[in-house]
């Protein structure tokens, strides 16, 4: 993902952050926080710290969060779409560990080469100059089934977006304010973006 995107991103998914705010949406502000800080790790900027097991657990708990204890102005998206965008952060939480599950006898990548001697800690396979939608290294069927699986949840996001744009009433007005139609929308198309980048 090249670095623009990535501070493209976590500026949007920041604003979305403050904008819910802990007294309106804390889980959905929580989220939007946690993807601000990994797209700027995809993107190569700074350590990518938000991976791997425990952060895949964090991010399962805060989907499932309004389903426990719902927020009293709602979620951003709905449940479902919360629900839904934990699922995707926790597929790009394993995407590191996933990426080399080729085996000890997998060849390095000239990415993996250049992040070593480079000193970066950026996802390997997802420096700043790699095209979206770069083939994990997840033997078999299994990688099949992942890819599938992000690729669903993209489509699932696009759709999301789209919808949240053109929601109108009887009359032709937007059914929700300005700043939260914007909001769920950039949550969408940015969670569209970081799992194509990922898949």
């Amino acid at each position: 993902m090249p670095g623009w995107l990535g501070v493209g991103l976590a500026a949007a998914f920041g604003l979305v952050a403050v904008h819910r705010g802990p007294r309106r949406d804390l889980p959905g502000s929580v989220a939007a926080a946690g993807m601000a800080v990994m797209s700027l790790g995809m993107a190569g900027i700074g350590p990518t710290v938000v991976h791997g097991p425990w952060w895949a657990a964090g991010f399962a708990a805060v989907a499932v969060w309004p389903l426990v204890r719902p927020p009293s102005a709602g979620v951003c998206g709905g449940p479902l779409a919360h629900l839904l965008g934990g699922v995707a952060m926790i597929y790009m939480c394993a995407q590191p560990s996933m990426r080399t599950m080729g085996g000890a006898g997998a060849a390095p990548t000239a990415d993996m080469v250049t992040l070593v001697h480079a000193g970066h800690h950026a996802m390997a396979g997802m420096g700043p100059i790699d095209l979206p939608g770069g083939p994990m290294t997840a033997p078999g069927p299994l990688g099949a089934a992942l890819a599938l699986l992000g690729w669903a949840l993209a489509c699932y996001f696009l759709l999301g977006t789209v919808s949240a744009l053109t929601r109108r009433d009887a009359g032709g007005a937007l059914i929700a304010p300005r700043l939260a139609v914007l909001g769920e929308a950039a949550m969408g198309l940015g969670t569209v973006v970081m799992l194509v980048a990922s898949t």
